[in-house]
């Protein structure tokens, strides 16, 4: 049971919760503690961000969907030691306007993928509590899809391990009801795809049982950002994103959340905001 929990666990790097409640920042769950979150989002693109950072049209009148649905755990190894791990599966269609010679539209080409992506899985050490919450967090993620035609336009991974390390800091605002945290990483890619370098920024505040939230996150790629004759979703990429949501706290164990991810900048990759929903189980 345990395996197959992990298989379908996902980060999100949007999170649930204030600091005290266990989210994807600098904090660590205490011993035996969990927090269980189940997410589905949907993007609808039809735009691309170019190597100069341009909103250009996709290829082709070309139009995206993306429906992902996700999971994301922490579990609480010991006091200090944190166990993190998350995996999603994704729906994704790619459609294109077929045209001859003349721009006279001949049909369309529509391609299909489903299954599971990249799953990643680290441990986050915490380092010290005041007067700052500091952790590191080390890991990495494990390809889950090998089966792509290397001509698809929708892969569901590089089909590469990586490997990253990151630092984290998150202070409570108390008395007032609010939180900041972030953090700053460094990601070791597999196969031929550049290292990168990872970060966020996310603050939040807590009005009765309602949680408002934003998160400015991104990956700059050390790589160049190369015109390509079409913009993929896997290769030398660099993305800004952000990130408002809420959430709605039912019981000291049960949570609803939405989040709005907007990719706001970057270079060879794909434009468009992506709608999550989700609801979130802790101890």
């Amino acid at each position: 049971m345990a395996s197959r929990i992990l298989l379908f666990v996902w980060v999100c790097t949007v999170s649930l919760g204030m600091p005290h409640a266990a989210f994807a920042g600098a904090w660590t769950q205490k011993a035996g503690g969990y927090y269980f979150k189940l997410a589905a989002g949907y993007l609808n693109s039809t735009k691309d961000i170019d190597a100069e950072g341009k909103q250009v049209e996709k290829a082709s009148m070309g139009e995206l969907r993306d429906l992902n649905y996700s999971a994301y755990l922490e579990y609480g190894l010991l006091d200090r030691l944190t166990l993190v791990a998350s995996a999603p599966y994704k729906r994704l269609r790619d459609i294109r306007t077929l045209r001859d010679l003349n721009s006279v539209i001949t049909g369309t080409a529509l391609e299909r993928r489903s299954g599971f992506g990249d799953m990643e899985v680290r441990l986050r050490w915490r380092l010290a509590s005041q007067p700052l919450v500091a952790s590191v967090a080390a890991g990495g993620k494990i390809p889950l899809w090998y089966g792509d035609d290397p001509g698809t336009r929708v892969p569901l991974s590089s089909k590469e391990a990586d490997v990253d390390v990151r630092l984290l800091l998150g202070r409570s605002l108390y008395p007032f009801p609010g939180y900041v945290t972030g953090e700053v990483g460094y990601r070791m890619r597999g196969g031929n795809i550049s290292n990168e370098v990872l970060y966020s920024l996310e603050a939040g505040i807590m009005v009765d049982r309602l949680l408002l939230k934003g998160t400015v996150s991104g990956i700059h790629t050390f790589g160049e950002c190369n015109p390509m004759g079409e913009v993929g979703l896997i290769g030398d990429q660099s993305v800004l994103k952000l990130s408002p949501g809420a959430i709605f706290r039912l019981t000291d164990w049960l949570e609803l959340g939405v989040d709005l991810v907007s990719v706001a900048g970057g270079c060879n990759t794909s434009a468009g905001n992506m709608l999550f929903f989700g609801v979130a189980f802790k101890r």
